[in-house]
């Protein structure tokens, strides 16, 4: 909202920015003109016309971005893959929760059922032996 209010704002032939005159205006906005004609009119077959390519192109920006490529893509990749495995890590935790909540729950219900079959007196301890040796 700010960046578009400021581009109509120097786009604008009535007011000039703070700080310039006139004449520095007008050369900020024919500067920004041809460098949107420029973008505008870019052509990749041109560009990369060999006899261009090598005597009049820019081509810095073309080789380093041929250079950092690789390290853009892993860089990318990364990210990507830490977001869906965050997401995966949460999906996970809340699962084991409710899972592990309902385990709980089966053994509150088995808990409850055996106790009910139980005796009132309560159950016998159980004796393998003679409690005195012979």
């Amino acid at each position: 909202m700010a960046l578009r209010l400021c581009f109509g704002r120097l786009s604008s032939r009535a007011t000039v920015p703070l700080g310039f005159d006139s004449a520095q205006a007008t050369k900020l906005k024919d500067s920004g003109g041809k460098l949107v004609e420029k973008v505008q009119s870019f052509s990749f077959r041109q560009f990369f016309e060999e006899k261009h390519f090598w005597n009049k192109a820019n081509v810095g920006p073309f080789f380093l971005l041929l250079l950092f490529t690789p390290t853009i893509y892993r860089s990318v990749k990364d990210a990507y893959w830490t977001r869906q495995l965050r997401r995966l890590s949460v999906e996970e935790l809340v699962s084991d929760r409710y899972e592990w909540l309902r385990l709980a729950m089966l053994r509150d219900e088995v808990e409850a059922a055996v106790l009910k079959q139980a005796p009132a007196q309560g159950v016998a301890s159980l004796a393998l032996g003679p409690s005195l040796p012979p």
